[in-house]
């Protein structure tokens, strides 16, 4: 927590002049904030609200319609008759008519059904990928997090680098100036300390851009600084997961993916597209019922009494008999869609197998590599203390000691490159088997 603070410290004095907000975080906290603020799940939860209401919308199809209209009408010229020689106006100058009317459809071909089960079904498939971004955001949140740690840790690296090879060169240089060192010496540690400099200045830049890619998933302001609290150390994201074999992380992948998952609802929902497809060659019956009172007036002053009532009720069916080919050309497109969902669906899960086999191999890759990286670092770390000891004693050159402080910053910068590889290797393979939600449920 001492190394937390550090950072903290840092960050502090880096972003102190920028008139935002300070937000301290722990990787915890950035899954919390990431699932709430992140503007592309957002954006997808209101495609998810939308489909809902469209799911509403293939229900209300069921029920029967009712409508009522109004209308005046001012007959300018009433239209003559002629019978047996004789002309005369026919109608009265003013029309008023108030009428309801209710509509069923007792049966379309089952194009409602077959409606409802389609957006039934796009809407699993979307809460689904919503699911399934919801993991993505965190892998990707959880993943800038522990690149900033990182990338704060490789600013500390480089600058002991600095630092060592400046307090090499001011060593150096006091041999040279007493005599015991050539000129050769000299020129070897100012070319050390020269070439650390750009390595520090390139180690700052990444954290810059570690921090802004942070503040953009988590959606915080430009102006905000951001303070981390957790330093760079080996997580067990994993638990119980680490002890499955392939085989049984692969059925928990084909169980819980959220890719798949939708994909198959969305299987489901083609094929409801079909059924509406083939509905087009079957009738359709509907039933209607309208009351009308109408007045017909010589002038405009209408009261409720001058109305007549009239009701009527009907029953019409419809059956398409020829539509020059064009049902049957779309029964056959949505066909050849649903065989297409299928081949896509067999390769999704084809892909989601070869993911989990691919995680897991980098996961025991990145443990493995940890232990020698360890082991490689404190070995570095003995070398290069006994190197400035041996060159203090006149026992090596100085050669040996640029040699071993490039060795040892090197051996550093991998340990802590593996620490960071191997908590993203866990994470990524628990978004590949579906259970990256594990982490924050």
């Amino acid at each position: 927590m001492r190394k937390g603070w550090v950072l903290a410290i840092v960050f502090l004095l880096a972003g102190g002049a920028a008139a935002g907000n300070i937000i301290t975080l722990t990787w915890d906290q950035v899954v919390d904030i990431g699932l709430k603020r992140n503007l592309d799940l957002k954006i997808m939860r209101q495609d998810y609200n939308n489909q809902k209401l469209n799911e509403w919308k293939a229900v209300s199809e069921f029920l029967p319609t009712l409508n009522y209209s109004f209308q005046a009408v001012n007959n300018v010229e009433l239209p003559l008759l002629v019978f047996m020689g004789r002309s005369f106006r026919v109608g009265t100058k003013y029309n008023f008519t108030h009428m309801f009317q209710a509509q069923w459809p007792l049966f379309l071909g089952g194009l409602r059904l077959a409606n409802f089960s389609m957006q039934k079904n796009s809407k699993k498939s979307l809460q689904s990928l919503l699911k399934g971004k919801e993991s993505d955001i965190t892998l990707k949140s959880i993943e800038a997090y522990f690149t900033l740690i990182l990338s704060n840790d490789l600013v500390q690296v480089n600058q002991k680098a600095v630092d060592a090879a400046r307090a090499n060169l001011e060593q150096v240089r006091k041999f040279y100036n007493n005599g015991t060192a050539s000129q050769l010496d000299l020129l070897r540690a100012e070319t050390r300390f020269s070439q650390s400099l750009p390595r520090l200045t390139s180690a700052k830049n990444n954290r810059k851009m570690a921090v802004e890619n942070l503040k953009f998933l988590l959606n915080f302001d430009v102006k905000d600084s951001v303070v981390v609290l957790d330093s760079l150390h080996q997580m067990d994201f994993l638990k119980d997961f680490a002890a499955l074999s392939l085989d049984q992380l692969q059925k928990i992948a084909l169980s819980n993916r959220p890719d798949l998952k939708s994909m198959t609802f969305r299987q489901k929902a083609v094929h409801a597209q079909t059924y509406m497809a083939g509905s087009h060659f079957l009738p359709q019956i509907v039933v209607s019922a309208n009351v009308q009172h109408q007045a017909f007036l010589d002038n405009s002053h209408v009261r409720w009494d001058d109305y007549t009532r009239a009701k009527s009720a009907s029953i019409a069916l419809q059956f398409p008999l020829f539509e020059g080919g064009k049902s049957l050309i779309e029964l056959q497109q949505a066909r050849i869609q649903e065989k297409k969902i299928a081949l896509q669906r067999q390769q999704l899960r084809r892909a989601v197998l070869l993911d989990v086999k691919n995680c897991l191999n980098a996961y025991k890759e990145a443990r493995q590599n940890l232990q020698s990286l360890k082991q490689a670092f404190r070995q570095a770390k003995e070398t290069l203390r006994l190197a400035n000891l041996s060159y203090r004693e006149g026992l090596s050159t100085q050669v040996d000691v640029l040699n071993a402080q490039s060795a040892f910053t090197a051996s550093e910068m991998q340990y802590r490159q593996g620490i960071y590889d191997v908590n993203i290797s866990q994470l990524k393979l628990l978004k590949a088997i579906g259970k990256l939600n594990s982490i924050w449920q």
